[in-house]
């Protein structure tokens, strides 16, 4: 697989700046007069530089490269020969100073062949030794960046990691990792480890995490940076990486599991997931981790801290700067109009707007891509799907959802993108279907029990709940809630909400389920309730300050963001945010560029 994630055509440029007049004048003896005299006596005379001589005289030398004039050497690579000045090879690169000054063969040859480095590359590095300028694009930098290293061209070399840098994406951050490592770059190492880790749920899904060697794949999961909702998603790496192989990595697996910190997964995960796993059950010091996991779990809490293991620890992530992006929606017709508020700037920027029109859509972030599902183009309920690449600020299409749906419910959960009900212009659905990015496919799994459009929808603890929405059937607004657990395929009902609500706002924060907003017939509302699923119970928090339907919902450094909306009688472009430990809800300063409500919204991690 190629090291650089697929983009437009386009290059980095390393030039030498011309001097600005500050600089020219600054460049001057500072301060000194004809009359300033040495401690020896001598007079001090005024210095004058000129920044365009240098310039001048590389130029003029290259130009009599080109006419072969005053060459004293021929540089062999391939079939390619470049005639050069020894002086000038020497000035700029320190392996071709010790070639020409040192008491080697070549110091005196007239032709001298490089076999490390193809004949197309050295001549890129040659032109660059006398116009100081070169391109780096997709196509040659794993060429240009070893042949840069070997010539010591240390200012090509950097240019080269920074190429790459600007290029980490979830789909070859792996590879970059490990060509950094392989030619020594350690500041492009550190920057692909740490983006490896931050986008650690991404990378697991790509061919290059599951081809990578089991000392790499240790190394990765034992690190306290990786960025993991829960360490659910650590252990079902690890499987998904031995299944590749089963034959030849099962044997890994103890080792392997030395660094899944178990005792952190829930109990019930742990002896319906964890000790179900086939090559859990085949490893004698597997089961042992998960006894060990299991009396952390009879601890009393306060007793839990006493025991001190990397199985026990907390991993601490490093936390990257985000982007809250709202995408399309009704102002008051569809738009294809995206923005996203970055937090660290506390300003809304645009991005490249949809294909098409597009509200009503199921909006999320998987793979390092935003998906935007179905919805309404202003005259179609539609099955189109978008994927949005950050990096490369560009929407392109995917496969189409096998159901028209609009007003559905979005969600990632294992890896898949579900579709949660909706309406096709006619009906409710009680349809589901998710999408496997890799096979680029979407099947059908099983309906809810009820019939639900404007419906919100939240994955917490490994399951996905529908919460509330329109039943079409008996045209009324739902307070049900129904939860459906992929492991059997299955929708169950549970504990309804205190309150009737189609079109909330649905987030996860801190392990609870949010419905925020929506509406019961005419009544708009600013209520939140939030539900806790170890008790399975709903209890009311502090209302919002506006009254919303239809709005977006995400959750972000420890607070859960509202986003536009209706009020019943006009689009809104405010935002609020939740503060679960005050129980408090604060109006942000800057709003969007438009009011809009069915607004899809999710967060991703703002591109390098």
């Amino acid at each position: 697989m190629p090291l650089v994630h697929a983009a437009p055509p386009s290059f980095t440029r390393f030039s030498t700046a011309e001097p600005t007049i500050n600089t020219m004048l600054n460049s001057k003896v500072s301060n000194q007069k004809p009359t300033d005299v040495k401690d020896n006596g001598e007079k001090f005379c005024p210095i004058t530089v000129n920044p365009r001589h240098t310039r001048k005289a590389f130029k003029v030398m290259n130009e009599l490269r080109s006419q072969n004039l005053l060459c004293d050497v021929t540089i062999v690579a391939e079939d390619v020969e470049i005639a050069a000045h020894k002086v000038v090879l020497a000035s700029c690169s320190p392996y071709f100073h010790a070639m020409f000054t040192g008491e080697m063969s070549e110091s005196r040859a007239k032709r001298v062949r490089i076999k490390e480095v193809d004949g197309w590359t050295l001549k890129m590095l040659v032109d660059y030794v006398y116009t100081a300028e070169i391109k780096v694009t997709e196509e040659n930098v794993q060429v240009l960046l070893p042949a840069a290293g070997l010539l010591q061209l240390q200012d090509v070399k950097k240019t080269c990691c920074e190429f790459l840098e600007s290029q980490l994406h979830p789909s070859n951050c792996l590879g970059i990792r490990a060509f950094a490592d392989m030619h020594a770059c350690t500041d492009l190492l550190n920057q692909a480890n740490g983006y490896a880790e931050q986008h650690f749920s991404d990378i697991v899904t790509g061919e290059e995490f599951l081809n990578l060697g089991i000392e790499q794949v240790c190394s990765l999961i034992a690190s306290d940076k990786l960025t993991v909702v829960s360490e659910e998603k650590v252990f079902e790496a690890v499987i998904v990486w031995v299944n590749h192989d089963t034959e030849v990595r099962q044997e890994h697996m103890s080792h392997l599991m030395e660094h899944v910190r178990l005792p952190l997964l829930s109990r019930d995960y742990l002896v319906q997931r964890v000790e179900e796993e086939t090559l859990v059950k085949n490893s004698s010091a597997c089961k042992d981790y998960l006894i060990e996991a299991m009396k952390y779990h009879l601890l009393p809490g306060d007793q839990r801290t006493l025991i001190k293991s990397a199985r026990t620890r907390q991993r601490t992530p490093v936390s990257m700067p985000k982007l809250m992006v709202v995408v399309g929606g009704q102002a008051p017709k569809a738009i294809r109009s995206v923005e996203c508020y970055d937090f660290k700037e506390e300003q809304w920027h645009q991005l490249a707007e949809l294909p098409s029109r597009r509200c009503r859509s199921g909006v999320v972030y998987m793979s390092g891509h935003v998906f935007a599902v179905g919805g309404f183009n202003g005259s179609l309920r539609v099955r189109t799907v978008d994927s949005y690449d950050p990096v490369k600020d560009q929407w392109t299409s995917v496969a189409n959802m096998q159901d028209r749906r609009s007003t559905l419910g979005a969600a990632v959960l294992n890896g898949l993108l579900y579709a949660v009900g909706g309406f096709d212009g006619s009906t409710g659905l009680a349809t589901v279907e998710a999408y496997n990015i890799k096979a680029n496919e979407w099947f059908h799994v099983a309906p809810m029990n009820t019939r639900r459009s404007s419906v919100g929808v939240g994955v917490v603890g490994g399951m996905l709940y529908a919460v509330g929405g329109y039943d079409g059937a008996s045209r009324q607004c739902l307070s049900t809630v129904e939860c459906y657990n992929p492991s059997t395929n299955e929708w169950s009902y549970i504990t309804e909400m205190g309150t009737r609500r189609s079109g909330a706002g649905v987030g996860v924060l801190n392990g609870l389920l949010y419905a925020v907003g929506g509406h019961d017939g005419p009544l708009v509302r600013k209520s939140v309730e939030v539900f806790d699923p170890s008790t399975n119970t709903w209890k009311q928090v502090a209302d919002m300050n506006m009254c919303r339907r239809n709005a977006g919902v995400c959750a972000v450094e420890g607070m859960l963001y509202v986003v536009g909306g209706d009020d019943g009688s006009c689009n809104l472009a405010s935002v609020e945010y939740y503060n679960s430990t005050t129980d408090k809800w604060t109006l942000l300063p800057s709003c969007m560029s438009t009011g809009r409500s069915y607004a899809g919204v999710t967060v991703i991690d703002k591109p390098l």
